[in-house]
């Protein structure tokens, strides 16, 4: 039952940091992960299941999924900015075994103010307040406005302008500490002080939507960014003679790649790539999932860009243009195993203790661990989701289970 705090969860395979574990009980105790035992012939096949015993027997469990970049789905998007559009993405996400995320939004030109944006900030706090369904709110991913217009992607002239650290000092205010993450593109006259004014208040920085150099790109992550948004996508490709934001990227060691493995955005053979140069400690699996995400084919919804179509699978706007991705974080970790050629537990750390690592809360949540949180997503073999767990409790459950 939705809603319902368990105990322990009685495990057919269970996904920790050092392996697979066949029929394996996972004690929990206030929300917290308290130890693994060896389950026996306890589950569905024999001892008796109470209420606070969640039965798993037929199934994978795993750390749950935090995306560090949806957008919206469901017909929802962040810049709606109401409570009802942010509790639409996060019960959304949580189907797709995501137990936390960072909500992905920008700012328009039209508000100067900040308004709309200070509207959205609220909307978050009295989510991250409830108790309810779906995933838990961990702050705001700002995808913007300091993006260059020359690798704007789905994103309209209209949601983007220049740096100014007035403003930003201005957001940051107003986020009152929800502010976990920002791409910015570094080459942008007055970019560095927005990464220098972000690292120093602990904010990661992700370089993104950009046409920077190699050596621009270097810079940036000697001043602290350690991402990048989406890699490949909205940036110049890698060349032999200028290998650009990707190849400084690819050599830094400490910076993480966002990946979106739906085999659209990023072409098999380079995912494969990326798993040879970066590893499983070095890819962050994300969505980058937009409002059409979750609704049937056809469906058209206006986007940040003009109206966009889901199609093929893919999210478009109407010139053809990528708008955000049609996948949740289950099917990514599905995608990334077809496509990057890596077994399950290499797949399920890139959309979860990666991503924990990224924004430095590793300590906290992010894979199966005594006193981490039981944040929890139980799959079948299909990597349908069954189960999403938040702190022991029960945020989404699979009709006729």
């Amino acid at each position: 039952m939705k809603g319902r705090c368990v105990e322990q969860v009685v495990c057919g395979k269970l996904l920790t940091r050092g392996g697979v574990r066949h029929r394996a009980l996972l004690k929990l105790s206030k929300g917290k992960i308290q130890g693994i035992e060896s389950c026996g012939g306890k589950g569905s096949e024999g001892s008796k299941i109470d209420e606070k015993t969640l039965d798993a027997s037929r199934f994978t469990v795993a750390a749950g999924f935090i995306d560090l970049h949806i957008q919206g789905c469901g017909g929802a998007d962040f810049l709606d900015a109401t409570v009802e559009a942010v509790r639409t993405i996060a019960e959304g996400a949580a189907r797709g075994g995501c137990t936390s995320l960072l909500a992905t939004t920008t700012i328009s030109k039209e508000d100067r103010n900040l308004k709309e944006f200070r509207q959205l900030i609220a909307s978050l706090k009295q989510c991250c307040e409830e108790t309810g369904e779906g995933a838990r709110i961990l702050g705001v991913h700002l995808e913007g406005p300091y993006l260059n217009e020359a690798k704007r992607g789905g994103f309209g002239p209209e949601y983007i302008r220049a740096p100014d650290l007035d403003e930003f000092r201005a957001i940051l205010e107003i986020s009152e500490g929800l502010l976990r993450l920002i791409t910015i593109a570094p080459e942008l006259e007055g970019a560095e002080a927005i990464i220098q004014e972000a690292v120093r208040r602990g904010i990661c920085v992700s370089l993104g939507h950009s046409m920077a150099t190699f050596d621009v790109a270097r810079r940036a992550f000697s001043l602290g960014a350690t991402q990048l948004t989406h890699g490949f996508n909205a940036m110049e490709p890698l060349h032999h003679r200028e290998p650009g934001l990707i190849g400084a990227a690819l050599l830094e060691d400490e910076v993480f790649i966002q990946v979106i493995p739906d085999g659209i955005h990023l072409h098999p053979a380079v995912l494969r790539l990326l798993v040879r140069l970066k590893g499983s400690k070095g890819l962050v699996l994300i969505s980058d999932a937009t409002a059409p995400c979750g609704l049937p084919e056809g469906t058209k919804i206006k986007g940040v860009g003009g109206e966009i179509m889901l199609k093929d699978g893919a999210i478009r706007l109407e010139d053809g243009t990528l708008a955000g991705s049609a996948l949740l974080l289950n099917r990514s970790v599905e995608r990334m195993m077809q496509f990057g050629g890596i077994d399950m537990l290499k797949a399920v750390e890139m959309a979860s203790n990666t991503p924990a690592t990224a924004i430095g809360i590793d300590k906290h949540t992010g894979s199966i661990e005594e006193g981490k949180n039981a944040d929890l997503v139980v799959m079948d073999d299909d990597f349908n989701v069954k189960y999403t767990l938040c702190e022991g409790r029960i945020v989404y459950q699979a009709e006729g289970l």
